[in-house]
């Protein structure tokens, strides 16, 4: 129990962190463009990472792993470019409604890929998630664009396809060790897209306040966060941390409100009803620990991931 509540508090720490970054995101996009941000962000977290990783033993010839690329793909480059290229055409608190998505798909792939139980209690709270959530998200904001929107839910779903993939090939790895080469992979793939942007548009250097904001979102936001998210993985199943992504519409809105979004009574009630899901799963009773077959199962998996890095 002393494991899952830490999981539980790293996830809650997380959520509220990931909620204030779309209001920061946005202010800082006034100033840059979304590549440089997305690469100053993580530059910034893999510098604060990259000891750490070192230290619990990352090597070198590690980098290459599939799980590693696959990570840094799906929970870096794609979620947070795709997050800071919709903050273009929608508002911030538009993005962090739309993060309502995210509960579902990660616990539909809970569901079908993990073979993971829902129980009833869960069940219950991820019901009233979808209800807060779908109230906040009924009434839009004024920039509620659909180009925006559709940047944003792919984000979304590329980032419930990391915690499930998480879930299933990287609970054997060291929380620090992976956040540290996923957020390495992160800028990999950023380059050519940072590259692509400075060509056609110049580099557009952020104010000593544009710099603060990008420290926040590098050290704490993306560092931090990352390796809280991996921690809570190895003790909890995927549909309970996607459900605690409930939380985010709700919290990232409550941030909008208070850096001048205007207040809609309806959206702040399904806020705190998301929220009050997300309790009631957090609450309810723990999945059972894997039988010895099922641990089998996991590591011939887990070996076969090994094996394509081998082989590639």
């Amino acid at each position: 129990m002393k494991g899952r509540g830490s999981a539980l508090l790293a996830l809650s720490t997380t959520v509220l962190i990931w909620a204030s970054t779309f209001v920061v995101s946005d202010r800082v996009l006034t100033e840059t463009g979304p590549a440089q941000l997305t690469f100053l962000r993580f530059a910034i977290g893999s510098l604060v990472l990259l000891p750490f990783g070192i230290a619990g033993g990352l090597r070198a010839r590690d980098l290459f792993r599939s799980a590693y690329v696959v990570c840094g793909l799906t929970g870096v480059a794609l979620y947070y470019g795709l997050q800071n290229v919709g903050l273009l055409f929608t508002s911030p608190d538009s993005a962090a409604l739309l993060q309502a998505a995210l509960p579902v798909l990660t616990v539909m792939l809970g569901l079908l890929w993990l073979r993971e139980r829902l129980r009833a209690g869960r069940a219950l709270g991820l019901v009233l998630a979808v209800l807060g959530v779908l109230l906040v998200v009924r009434h839009g904001g004024p920039r509620f664009d659909l180009l925006g929107n559709l940047i944003v839910l792919g984000g979304v779903a590329a980032y419930a396809f990391y915690t499930a993939y998480v879930r299933r090939f990287c609970t054997h790895l060291k929380p620090v060790v992976l956040a540290s080469a996923s957020s390495l992979w992160g800028l990999v793939f950023l380059t050519p897209w940072l590259g692509w942007e400075i060509g056609e548009k110049g580099f557009r250097p952020p104010s000593t306040d544009g710099w603060l904001a990008i420290t926040y979102l590098g050290v704490v936001a993306s560092g931090l966060t990352l390796l809280l998210w991996a921690f809570a993985l190895r003790k909890v199943s995927a549909s309970v941390a996607g459900t605690f992504t409930g939380g985010i519409p709700a919290v990232g809105y409550l941030f909008a409100v208070l850096t001048g979004a205007p207040l809609i009574w309806s959206q702040l009630m399904g806020g705190a009803l998301a929220l009050a899901g997300v309790f009631l799963s957090a609450t309810s009773r723990p999945d059972p620990v894997p039988g010895r077959p099922e641990r089998a199962v996991i590591r011939q998996e887990r070996g076969r991931v090994d094996a394509v890095y081998r082989d590639s």
